[in-house]
Parts: structure tokens; C-alpha cells; sequence
């Protein structure tokens, strides 16, 4: 909190120092340049040339008188003290105004439309590992809960401080709150896979570790915005080793293995579970052939001997929206039931070019071994092409639909001809 402070106070000096300089400058300069001992010299100078010309009989005496009265007019005007101008003091007082009124409003503009108490709370949950005690660190998140439910109806309120709340209930051990801090945080980003990977995991935790139900109906939405969330892949994993279906198992934790940043706790965490995966399998019948399988070399894969053959065909991109596209787009194809949820049955993900992607869409990219290519006769392919790399549709995107056809379907044309409202 304190290094934040001092960072805003840097920043709003370093606003404020040309409006300081100019008034600086405008106080200690004077309107008017005061008499100097120079113009006095030469005019001293000047008379005594006068009674030289006046002597010689260069000069008339009128004429000598007329240059005298000029002379002395001009060492009042030189001599006179110098008066300030009227509008320097408005303009010097709309400038300390000013020094005022920006501090304040930015101050009020943050408190009012920011969340300055979410920089607080992080501190004093960081804090909270220390020394504090159980009591502080209760009268905290209690104060944390206050502040955030009596913000006005009007007042935004950022769902990263509900997330925090919701942490901070559950390393309390007060799993309902944290449930209510995560509904909250949801409302605000309903399409935030961490958010969903994490109320699912804290409501399969209520449940007695099963995730049967809401757990993964949440998973299964964060893997539709992100078939490669690495929380909602072990999810799953975990979800059908419950079940005892080792292969899918192996399958999602595979899947979010390449995700996982090598050496971390996930990822050996990961390991370890695929370790129990194997062991599983390696428990049922023909699990060691399969195995073996998965141990050897293949040369080219290949659709399945005698098994679905899924959906395959080419995407192309419409000529007039080829424009549109920009380097790092993402070109997403799915495979959706025809009735039904909307869940996809295969997701493949490649950079979007403008020139024909070719795809396959099976068994293999199934999200979750409940949703396959294979139970279905009709399928729907979509084909989205996002800036944000973001599966659900955005404003902007550009997508097309093959319209219902054959599950097995081969050298499907897709084209991308559309734009997202």
C-alpha cells in the first residue's frame, strides 16, 4: 500500500510540474522591465551634448529648451516605479486553482469509480501469512466482506476483489462464503475459466471430492472458452479417474501436462496422477497391450482400423474478409451436436491463414469422453477465427457453419464468410 501511494504521489507531481513551472515563472517575472543604470548613463550623456551644441551655437536656445523638456520627460518615464499589469492576479489565481482542483479530482475520480481498497486487502492478505493472528486475519476478511457489499448500486466493483474475498474464505475454511464470493466475481466475468475451474473446485471439495453435478458442469464451460485450461483439464482428469475411466483420465491430465510449466508443483502433481492413470489402466483388461501401445513408435497417425473416422474437410476464408485478418489470429473449428447442448464434441485450435486450413475433428479431441463425435449421426461444424484467441465468439470475429451434415463426413468445405455482431 505504501510503495502504490508513493508511486501515485510520483506520478501526479510529474503531472503537476509544468503548471508549477509556468506559474514559478509567472510570479518572479515582472510585467515591466524596471528603469536601469544604462538608459540613465545615456541620457545623461544626451544633456550634456545638448549644452556642447547649445555652447558652440549649434542650437537655437528654443531649440535647446524643446530638447531639455524631452530629455526630462523622458528620465520620469525610466525613473518611474514600475506598476503591475490587472491580469496578472486572475491568471495567477486561476493557476493556484488549478494546482488544487487536479490532485483533488483525481483523488475523487479513483475513490469514486477505482477500487482503492483492493490494493489494502492484497497487502493484508500477503501480511497474513506472517505473524498475524487467526483474530486479525477474521476482523480483516469480515471488513474486506463489509466494504464490498455496501458498495452502492452504481458503483463498479471489480470482480478480482471478489476473487480475493472468495480466497480469502477458503483459506478460512469457510467454503459456503467463498461459494457466494465466487458467484459474485462470476457475475460480473460469467466466461472466466479461472474463475469456473475454481468454484468447481471448491464446490467438488463441498461435495466430498466427487465432481458429479454443478463441479462439472462449471468444467465443462471453462473448457468450451478454453479446451486447454490446465485447472480444468486436471479437473476433468480427476473426475473420470472417480469413475474409474483410466483412459480419459490419462487423456485430460496428458492435456494439461503441456500447459503445466515444467517443474512446478502442478506439474509434478500431474506426473503423479498420470502415474496413477497408467496403473489403472494397467489394472483392466488388455490395459498393458494398450500400454505398450502408447509406448511405441508411430510413424504417421492415421484414421482409426474399424474405428470413427470423425469429420474432416478444409476451411477457406471469403476474399472479402481476408482484410480482416491480422498476424496472430486464431482460427478455431469445432464440432457441435445438431440438438442439444452446445458443448463441442472436438475443438482444434491453429493460427488463422488466408489461405485453405485443412482439419480432422474425432474421438481424439474430445473434451469430455460424454461428448463425442462418434455418439452422434449429424454434426454441426463451426469454423471462428478470434483476435483474443478466445473459443466463445466475440464482437469482431469472423466465423462460418457448415450447416448439419454426417458425422463421418469427408472433404467438408467450411467457409468463413461472416462477421460476429
Amino acid at each position: 500500500m505504501t510503495l502504490f501511494i508513493a508511486l501515485a504521489l510520483a506520478l501526479m507531481v510529474l503531472a503537476l510540474w509544468p503548471l508549477v513551472s509556468t506559474v514559478w515563472r509567472a510570479r518572479s517575472k515582472p510585467d515591466q522591465p524596471p528603469a536601469t543604470q544604462v538608459n540613465l548613463a545615456l541620457l545623461r550623456e544626451q544633456r550634456a551634448r545638448l549644452e556642447a551644441e547649445l555652447a558652440d551655437g549649434s542650437l537655437s536656445h528654443d531649440e535647446y529648451t524643446q530638447a531639455q523638456n524631452e530629455l526630462a520627460r523622458r528620465v520620469l518615464l525610466e525613473s518611474a516605479p514600475v506598476e503591475r499589469n490587472g491580469p496578472a492576479a486572475p491568471r495567477s489565481v486561476s493557476a493556484v486553482v488549478l494546482l488544487l482542483a487536479v490532485p483533488v479530482l483525481a483523488v475523487g475520480l479513483y475513490a469514486y469509480l477505482g477500487e482503492p481498497d483492493a490494493v489494502r486487502y492484497e497487502a493484508e492478505l500477503a501480511r497474513s501469512q506472517g505473524d498475524v493472528s487467526n483474530e486479525d486475519l477474521d476482523a480483516m476478511v469480515r471488513q474486506m466482506t463489509q466494504q464490498l457489499e455496501s458498495k452502492p448500486p452504481g458503483q463498479a466493483v471489480d470482480a478480482p476483489a471478489w476473487e480475493m474475498l472468495a480466497r480469502a474464505h477458503a483459506s478460512r475454511q469457510r467454503y459456503a462464503d467463498a461459494d457466494k464470493a465466487y458467484q459474485r466475481a462470476l457475475e460480473l466475468t460469467p466466461d472466466n475459466p479461472n474463475l469456473l475451474a475454481d468454484r468447481a473446485d471448491l464446490l467438488s471439495l463441498l461435495q466430498g471430492q466427487s465432481a458429479d453435478g454443478e463441479p462439472m458442469r462449471l468444467v465443462n464451460r471453462a473448457l468450451a472458452i478454453d479446451p486447454g485450461h490446465p485447472k480444468a483439464l486436471a479437473l476433468a482428469g480427476s473426475a473420470a479417474y472417480g469413475r474409474q475411466d483410466f483412459v480419459a483420465a490419462q487423456t485430460f491430465w496428458q492435456r494439461a501436462r503441456l500447459r503445466a510449466e515444467p517443474g512446478s508443483p502442478f506439474a509434478q502433481g500431474l506426473e503423479s496422477s498420470l502415474e496413477a492413470a497408467r496403473a489403472g489402466i494397467a489394472s483392466q483388461p488388455g490395459g498393458a497391450a494398450r500400454l505398450a501401445a502408447q509406448a511405441s513408435p508411430k510413424a504417421e497417425p492415421s484414421p482409426v482400423a474399424g474405428g470413427h473416422p470423425g469429420v474432416r474437410g478444409q476451411v477457406t476464408l471469403s476474399p472479402g474478409l481476408q482484410a480482416k485478418l491480422a498476424p496472430g489470429d486464431t482460427l478455431f473449428v469445432f464440432a457441435r451436436a445438431v440438438q442439444g447442448p452446445r458443448m463441442p464434441l472436438a475443438v482444434l485450435r491453429v493460427p488463422a491463414t488466408v489461405g485453405p486450413v485443412a482439419f480432422a475433428l474425432d474421438d481424439s479431441q474430445a473434451m469430455t469422453p460424454e461428448h463425442r463425435i462418434s455418439l452422434h449421426e449429424q454434426v454441426v461444424v463451426e469454423a471462428r477465427i478470434s483476435r483474443a484467441g478466445q473459443a466463445m465468439a466475440q464482437s469482431g470475429d469472423l466465423q462460418g457453419s457448415s450447416g448439419p451434415v454426417a458425422s463421418n463426413s469427408a472433404q467438408l468445405q467450411i467457409n468463413i464468410d461472416s462477421v460476429v455482431p
